[in-house]
C-alpha cells in the first residue's frame, strides 16, 4: 500500500512537471507583441493611459527601460504611455537560449530607476519582475495595475 501512494505522488509530480514545462514551452514561442496583448487584453480602455506603439528596446534605450548598460539578451518589448502622469511601464524581455534569466532578472532589480519620470515612480521594492520560461516581465505601476498584469502573465 504504501510503495503504491510513493509511486502515485511520483507519477503525479512528474506529471505537474510536464505541464509547467509545457506551458513555458508555449510562452517561448510567442511573440513579445502577443504577449503585451494579452498583458492589457481584461483592460477597458479608460482603465489605461494613452500607449502609442510598442517599442523595441535596443542599445540606445536598454538603460530607459531596463537600467542596463548594454543588451544582453535576445529580443525586448516596451509599452510606456505617450503622455502621462502616472509612473507605468511594461518591459518583456527574451533572454538568449541557455541564458540565466534569474541572473539577468536580479541585474535588472539592481539597476532599473523606478523613480526615471520627472514627478512619479514606485519605491524599488514594488517593481515586478517575473520569469515565465525564456520571458522575463518587468512591471512599474502606481496605479494597481501590475498584479492584474502579472496575473495575465502568469496565466498564459
Amino acid at each position: 500500500m504504501k510503495k503504491l501512494l510513493v509511486a502515485l505522488i511520483v507519477m503525479l509530480m512528474f506529471s505537474l512537471g510536464a505541464c509547467a514545462n509545457s506551458a513555458d514551452d508555449a510562452i517561448n514561442d510567442m511573440p513579445l507583441s502577443d504577449i503585451m496583448d494579452s498583458l492589457y487584453a481584461d483592460f477597458s480602455e479608460d482603465e489605461l493611459p494613452m500607449f502609442g506603439e510598442y517599442v523595441e528596446v535596443n542599445d540606445e534605450n536598454v538603460n530607459w527601460y531596463l537600467g542596463l548598460n548594454e543588451v544582453d539578451f535576445k529580443e525586448a518589448l516596451a509599452n510606456e504611455p505617450l503622455i502621462s502622469s502616472i509612473a507605468h511601464s511594461v518591459v518583456l524581455v527574451r533572454g538568449n537560449d541557455g541564458q540565466d534569466m534569474e541572473a539577468l532578472k536580479e541585474e535588472v532589480r539592481a539597476n532599473l530607476n523606478t523613480n526615471k519620470w520627472i514627478c512619479v515612480g514606485i519605491p524599488s521594492e514594488d517593481l515586478v519582475t517575473e520569469i515565465r520560461g525564456n520571458v522575463l516581465l518587468v512591471v512599474i505601476d502606481d496605479q494597481g495595475r501590475d498584479a492584474k498584469i502579472l496575473e495575465a502573465f502568469n496565466n498564459l
